[in-house]
């Protein structure tokens, strides 16, 4: 099933799927800087752009570009800082 998310008014939007076996989605975040919490493991990858995040419990800001990855535990807060328009490919575990 898929479903439309949008955040932070609409400036952060992702297109989810869900299945018993498999859950992802595909975003897109507009400059600015955003705050989630994940319920479950997300293994980010930056798709296009680049993306600052900060993860509870980390030591700081760390960059990710085109084609690298972060994770963020489950039941961690995390931001996330754009200065252009970047996209991210997100897997849940």
């Amino acid at each position: 099933m898929f479903q439309l998310r949008k955040y932070h008014g609409d400036r952060v939007q992702s297109l989810t799927y869900e299945a018993k076996d498999k859950t992802f989605s595909v975003g897109i975040l507009a400059s600015g800087e955003y705050e989630f919490g994940a319920i479950k493991k997300e293994i980010i990858t930056v798709t296009s752009g680049s993306i600052d995040v900060w993860v509870e419990g980390s030591n700081g800001w760390k960059t990710y570009n085109a084609n690298e990855t972060f994770e963020v535990g489950e039941h961690k807060n995390f931001k996330m800082k754009v200065d252009k328009v970047s996209s991210y490919l997100c897997y849940y575990e």
